[in-house]
Formats: C-alpha cells, sequence, structure tokens
C-alpha cells in the first residue's frame, strides 16, 4: 500500500498586537498558495501592518494535505 500526499490548502494567521491587545490577537487569512516566500509574507504582514494600525508578532502559515491510500 502506499499513501500519497496532496495539497489541499493553505492560510496564514498573523498575531497583531495593540494598546488593547498587547498579548496580541490572531487573525486567519485563507487561500494561502502553496509554496509562497518568506518575502511575500513578509510584504503581506506589512501590508497589514499598514491598513490596522498594529503590529505583527507572529506568523504561522498553516498547510492541510490530503493523504490518498492507494493499493
Amino acid at each position: 500500500m502506499q499513501m500519497v500526499r496532496n495539497f489541499k490548502s493553505a492560510k496564514i494567521q498573523l498575531t497583531l498586537t495593540n494598546s488593547e491587545h498587547p498579548k496580541g490577537v490572531k487573525h486567519p487569512f485563507n487561500n494561502i498558495i502553496e509554496d509562497v516566500t518568506n518575502e511575500q509574507v513578509a510584504q503581506f504582514s506589512a501590508a497589514i501592518e499598514m491598513l490596522t494600525a498594529e503590529k505583527c508578532l507572529d506568523t504561522d502559515i498553516i498547510v492541510t494535505s490530503q493523504v490518498a491510500m492507494n493499493n
């Protein structure tokens, strides 16, 4: 039996902080491409910081894969 892993989806989750939320609040953004680069993540985080006037503390990229069993 062979298992085949296929990309299903990905999202980026930014932890943003401001004076009301000093520990940060997580904000997920869906539909991220499979092979997102570090530069793209940095640019996206910077754009969100400019739009919200909040500071990005942390970034998570969450990838979901489908595993199919082939006999």
